[in-house]
Formats: structure tokens, sequence, C-alpha cells
């Protein structure tokens, strides 16, 4: 994929399942700015769905296009014969603050743009990644529910879920930041209760991002922020606090993409 080009995040309660009722009003629209990376989109995802039915693959979405597999399918976008023309959010252009004047003619005050807002949020999840792989202060509570010794509502929902989940929300915004992470988790993972492993249907992938994961982030903002599980769970699902300013520039280079 061409390195300029970017993922788009939205808030997790904005997503859809593939399926939804609205899936032809959605693509149709999508098609009109995006159509071959729409399409490419669904050739893969049509093309994993196909491995399962026929029984050529057996596995998560993340470990099908990870695979040898999905290789013919992926070439065409990795070698450039296909361009992904998604929109991006480009702050490269925009100036480092611009002032903003407050209520009652006052003094002027800088206004901190998207760049740094998203550093901000990025410094301040590293306490959490520190917290989970330097200190391991998560690794009792974790340990306590892959051997079966404390309940979890993302364990129940992840073996009580018949479809593989295709978007996870990570919290954790920075690639790096998540990579070190997941490699810790995996290590987590490798210590599950076997009977538990056999309900997981040994899926590593899937459990490290659906169950792993969000239990160490919230365990991370519990004690680090002084907050009750419950009180740390909702801050996960709220997910990262995004400027107002981001979003209005998304919104304005979608538009200006749309003229």
């Amino acid at each position: 994929m061409h390195a300029e080009m970017s993922g788009i995040r939205v808030p997790l309660r904005r997503l859809k399942p593939l399926d939804c009722k609205e899936k032809e009003t959605l693509m149709k629209r999508a098609r009109k700015m995006y159509e071959q990376s729409v399409n490419w989109c669904f050739s893969l995802i049509s093309h994993y769905r196909e491995g399962l039915t026929c029984g050529s693959f057996a596995g998560s979405f993340l470990d099908y296009y990870a695979a040898d597999v999905s290789y013919p399918v992926r070439k065409a976008i990795q070698d450039g014969d296909l361009e992904a023309d998604f929109p991006k959010v480009n702050y490269a252009d925009l100036e480092d603050s611009e002032e903003e004047t407050s209520v009652g003619g006052k003094r002027p005050r800088k206004k901190i743009l998207p760049d740094r807002m998203r550093a901000a949020r990025d410094r301040a999840n590293q306490r959490l990644v520190d917290f989970i792989v330097k200190t391991k202060g998560a690794d009792h509570h974790l340990l306590d529910i892959v051997k079966g010794r404390k309940q979890s509502r993302w364990l129940t929902s992840f073996l009580n879920s018949n479809r593989y989940t295709l978007c996870v929300e990570t919290y954790l915004e920075d690639e790096d930041q998540l990579d070190v992470v997941v490699g810790h988790l995996q290590e987590i993972y490798k210590q599950i209760d076997k009977k538990r492993l056999t309900l997981a249907r040994d899926d590593k992938v899937s459990f490290v991002l659906e169950v792993l994961l969000p239990e160490a982030i919230i365990c991370s903002i519990a004690a680090l922020d002084g907050l009750g599980y419950k009180e740390a769970e909702e801050k996960y699902l709220r997910g990262p606090p995004v400027h107002y300013r981001e979003k209005e520039l998304f919104d304005k280079n979608i538009l200006k993409k749309m003229r």
C-alpha cells in the first residue's frame, strides 16, 4: 500500500455490521468517490468467506490477511496495480498553532492543533503501555482471566460470538505502542488454561485483541487514574478524546475531495 495512505479512524459507536440493512446504500455512496478501494476491500472479504465455506482456510480475518492464501488479492494493491484512494486528513500544511480570541475580547489564547493533540494523547497512552509492559501491572488481572479464576465480560462476549470481528477498538492510536502491548499479551496468552484454549478455538490473534487487550488497558486506566473497573471500562469504551478541531478538519477534507 502506498506509504502516504492511512486508514480512517471512526468512533466505535458509528460502525455498522458488514451485512447491515444499509449495506448497499452505503456501498453505493462510497463507490461514487472510492470505487477501486471499496471493490478491493470487498474482494478481500469475499475471498476470505469463500475460504471458510469451502474449508480451504480456518481462522480469523486477521489470520487470513497475514497468511499466504490472501496474497493474490493483496498483491494488486501492494504492487501498486490498484490505487487506494480512501480519504485522510493531512496536517502537513497546517501551522503549529493559531490564535483564538477568547470570550469577552480578552487576550487571545493559543489553540492546539490536531498534530499536537495526537502527540499529547500518545504521551498519555505511553503511561498505559509502560504499566502493562514494563511494570507488568496488569499481568495478575490477565492471568486470573486466562486461568479461569476471574470472570470477564470481554471473554464471555468472545466465547459467545459466532462471528469474526473485522474491526477492533484498540484505544491506542500509535502502532508502535500497540505492537509492544500486543507482543506482551501474546506471552500472557501462552499461559491460558487448556480448557479455555479449546473454547477459544486456539485463535490467538482474536483472543489477544478482543479479550486481553481491552482488559489490559482497562486495568491500567483504573490503576493510573484511580478509577474503579466500571469507570475505567466506560473511559475505554468512549475511546481517546478527539479534539473538535480534528473532526472539523476531517470533515472539510472530505468535502473538498467531493467537489
